[in-house]
């Protein structure tokens, strides 16, 4: 059955957990849900996360099958405990090829749920009813695989159109891939070739996230290619959905490289797009006696970087002893920016972090004392991979390890 379990740090007080930036009492008893995905599980991590609006949580992740890696489906009730209505245990495991990781989750209307990732070499997507069913009228028994290149292909961002439609893009082969469907999961002729598009330029650097904009255009973010002294930066690439480097993004080239401030090192790995079409880029930056930082860059539009935000446009948040890192980022309705990853916990072991600031960069430091919170799973280690926000609530998606290396999945909740 899928548990709800709490494992928390000590000190955790009724006080702390109803004010901005506490643990979610009500949910799952002190905030912290442990996803067990049956005996046939060897391990488990949360990916991504969707909050419905009726407070359901629902995440995805690999799931450990013995020698097998499947996409595993979780979706829990607004008080953290398995929701019995999706699949009578509240989790769903899918196999399409043994060697299965889904990356992304969203939301298709009637309680419908879409998920993309990796189908072995292929980009892979599912379509599940509410009742954790696949879905009969999506592909194939509610299943699409689509080889775009003769190389590993990857889904890491999904969309949906106005007309039903869906776009899904990631890394294919070399490059990236743009490919559209149709609401019935056959691909759409009216797109690119065939209903895919492949870009016609590499990376400069190394890509870690991908991410679609309204329009359709498509963002790369990671690290950049060494400079002239060594260092990595923060880089930023926008793609036309016809595949193209956009030429009005940066200098013209289609790339930005931002390199934070006394950051020797530092690589992006998340990327946040604003309704206004700014765009907040996060990852950790390395430099300054060791150290890492959670570390933020914002630009306008067009990629030139937002002089209003942080020291002209970049931020670095230190947080415990030596590292921290942001995976992921998020944005609440009043324009507070969400920012979740890993940092150092007690006994050398990561510790799953979270922190906000303000529309201008700033620390929210009603938030959890100073701006930030951090669960200290005691003897494990711990990291958000996944962040999103509703109804007054923050919710982190990741994973927990323990020294022996099993992987749990697991959801975190705060109030805002």
């Amino acid at each position: 059955m899928l548990a709800a379990v709490v494992m928390l740090a000590a000190g955790s007080s009724p006080v702390l957990a109803a004010r901005s930036g506490g643990r979610d009492q009500s949910f799952a008893g002190d905030g912290v849900a442990v996803l067990d995905f049956g005996p046939r599980a060897d391990g488990a991590a949360a990916g991504d996360v969707l909050v419905t609006s009726s407070d359901k949580v629902v995440t995805v992740g690999p799931v450990g099958v013995g020698a097998d890696t499947v996409f595993g489906v979780s979706r829990l009730r607004a008080d953290g405990t398995p929701d019995r209505s999706f699949h009578g245990t509240g989790r769903r495991l899918t196999s399409l090829t043994g060697r299965d990781v889904p990356r992304r989750v969203i939301a298709l209307g009637g309680g419908r749920q879409l998920v993309g990732g990796s189908a072995g070499d292929a980009f892979g997507l599912v379509a599940y009813r509410r009742d954790g069913s696949p879905d009969p009228g999506f592909g194939t028994g509610g299943a699409v695989t689509t080889d775009v290149t003769a190389g590993p292909d990857q889904v890491l961002d999904l969309r949906r159109r106005p007309d039903g439609s869906i776009l899904a893009a990631g890394t294919a082969g070399e490059g990236f891939a743009i490919v559209r469907y149709r609401p019935d999961g056959t691909l759409d002729p009216g797109f690119g070739d065939a209903g895919v598009v492949v870009t016609t330029a590499g990376f400069w650097g190394t890509p870690n996230a991908v991410r679609l904009q309204p329009d359709g255009r498509l963002l790369v973010v990671g690290s950049s290619e060494p400079d002239a002294h060594g260092y990595l930066g923060f880089a930023v690439m926008r793609y036309t959905a016809d595949g193209t480097l956009d030429e009005t993004f940066g200098g013209g080239d289609g790339l930005v490289t931002t390199y934070p401030p006394g950051r020797e090192y530092s690589r992006a790995w998340a990327v946040l797009v604003l309704p206004d079409g700014r765009l907040v880029v996060g990852g950790g930056g390395y430099g300054e006696g060791d150290y890492s930082y959670f570390c933020l860059a914002r630009y306008l539009a067009d990629g030139t970087p937002d002089s209003t935000f942080g020291q002209d446009g970049v931020l670095s948040t230190w947080l415990q002893p030596y590292y921290a890192h942001v995976n992921a980022l998020a944005r609440q309705g009043d324009g507070k920016i969400v920012a979740a990853g890993w940092t150092d916990g007690e006994d050398w072991s990561d510790a799953l972090a979270v922190v906000r600031y303000h529309p201008d960069g700033t620390l929210d430091r009603a938030f959890s004392h100073d701006g930030s919170a951090v669960v200290d799973l005691a003897q494990r280690t711990a990291e958000a991979r996944a962040v999103a926000t509703r109804n007054g609530k923050i919710v982190l998606a990741g994973e927990m390890a323990s020294y022996a290396g099993r992987r749990w999945a697991i959801v975190v909740r705060y109030r805002q």
